[in-house]
């Protein structure tokens, strides 16, 4: 069974088929006893738009509780810092192995890894299918 990470938020903007909620995000150490205090822990507003049927039940201010599939955050780690890393990795070594050139290991990486972010950005809206959201009233 799929663990589901949940996260409280306030409602920003209702619009037809989707909810705008924005979230205050904190650190892993967070949890520390004297977060409160501490100059290191890193607070963020995210802002995410959750498409729902039921949009219509939900107004700006509204708290709310917005789920996610925790597998779907291993994937976004997969997708955005492991494949890019092993393809410099990848590319430095084959490259360097091949060509003995060291400009042709430093550059071509760097080619290949814009070209794989740019094949992620044409599949976005895929992708966006797949990174779902869930929204309940808190």
């Amino acid at each position: 069974m799929a663990q589901i990470a949940t996260h409280p938020g306030l409602v920003t903007d209702v619009e037809q088929g989707k909810v705008i909620v924005k979230m205050q995000v904190l650190s892993a150490c967070s949890t520390c006893a004297g977060h409160e205090k501490c100059a290191f822990v890193d607070k963020a507003d995210k802002v995410v738009e959750v498409e729902t049927t039921d949009w219509k039940h939900y107004s700006i201010g509204d708290e709310v509780t917005v789920s996610v599939n925790e597998g779907l955050g291993l994937y976004a780690v997969l997708l955005a810092y492991i494949l890019p890393a092993l393809i410099i990795v990848g590319a430095v070594i084959a490259i360097s192995a091949a060509t003995h050139s060291e400009l042709a290991a430093a550059l071509i990486p760097i080619l290949l890894t814009v070209i794989y972010f740019a094949v992620l950005y044409l599949c976005r809206d895929k992708l966006q299918r797949k990174f779902t959201f869930g929204i309940t009233k808190a």
